[in-house]
């Protein structure tokens, strides 16, 4: 399949102490310094779950950018257009764990994005529209957002990020579109965009009625909640190891629009999802590079069986 993921790329730097995490103090802790970014790392997921990515995204042109650009390149990411901007320095996200690998602290410096706008969506919309899919997270502009979901006239993946930059996706709802909207949010998310504190039936069915076509609602050790309007699913979370949270909502993003666009229900795709973050949690990077189309095939007819 052909998807195109529209979102951020930055330089992750990972701290985990070797003990206990004791706030307000200095940590020994290993430090991990790598390539990430929702965007970059849902298109990384897909690229090794054997689908075609191109990877919309904006480069400053410091140092690092070129080696970043080369760095998606290398992973399998079509990287057209470049659009790359004069003066401007790339995205970083610090993030500091404890020792279970649990963030504590995060700190994302993403001003790079607001010179992705949409004007630039705008010129490109054609070949963003022969996709078969579109992802979008909500490190950009809540206009870029906007105009995504009044144009994409392919289904549109949308990743909420953080609490923070999850009440962008508020512009989205309610809008005239031309395909369906899909939203991925943690509990926290959902709260904050929804202005729900009751059952979670209840805050996944706010989405829907401000329309959405399928809410995915992950709970960490809760495992997900998904509803599409007819139907609802709880899937529980897998028991695993954690070494690293980063970049276990990207990889179940990017599983359930890989297993959405090959047929499979909502319920399956939640399945998927939550292997693919099982898998994640279990590598010290944001990304693991044991994820693939294969081995997610294999769990889920074991699953199913």
């Amino acid at each position: 399949m052909r998807i195109t993921v529209i979102g951020a790329a930055n330089v992750d730097i990972t701290a985990t102490p070797l003990g206990r995490y004791i706030p307000c103090d200095s940590n020994p802790s290993r430090v991990e310094i790598a390539y990430g970014g929702v965007g970059r790392n849902i298109a990384h997921n897909l690229c090794l779950m054997g689908d075609e990515v191109r990877l919309f995204t904006v480069f400053g042109d410091d140092s690092i950018a070129l080696s970043l650009r080369d760095d998606c390149r290398r992973l399998g990411m079509i990287v057209d257009p470049i659009l790359e901007i004069a003066g401007a320095r790339s995205n970083y996200f610090i993030c500091v764990n404890d020792h279970n690998g649990e963030m504590q602290a995060g700190a994302a410096d993403m001003e790079l994005m607001r010179h992705l706008t949409p004007a630039m969506i705008e010129s490109h919309l054609s070949s963003i529209n022969s996709s078969d899919a579109v992802i979008a997270d909500c490190n950009l502009n809540e206009d870029v957002l906007q105009y995504l979901a009044e144009h994409c006239t392919q289904p549109l993946y949308v990743d909420a990020t953080s609490a923070v930059k999850a009440m962008k996706i508020k512009s989205m709802l309610n809008v005239e579109r031309k395909a369906p909207l899909v939203v991925k949010v943690n509990l926290a998310e959902a709260r904050a965009i929804s202005g729900h504190r009751g059952d979670i039936e209840s805050m996944a069915l706010w989405f829907i009625n401000n329309g959405v076509s399928r809410i995915y609602i992950t709970m960490g050790a809760q495992g997900v909640y998904c509803h599409n309007g007819d139907n609802s699913v709880t899937m529980p979370s897998q028991a695993v190891t954690v070494v690293n949270a980063t970049g276990a909502g990207d990889a179940f993003m990017a599983a359930v629009a890989h297993a959405e666009l090959r047929g499979l229900n909502m319920a399956q795709a939640a399945n998927a999802g939550v292997h693919a973050a099982a898998l994640a949690l279990q590598s010290p990077t944001a990304v693991n590079t044991k994820i693939s189309q294969q081995i997610l095939s294999s769990k889920l007819s074991t699953n199913n069986s």
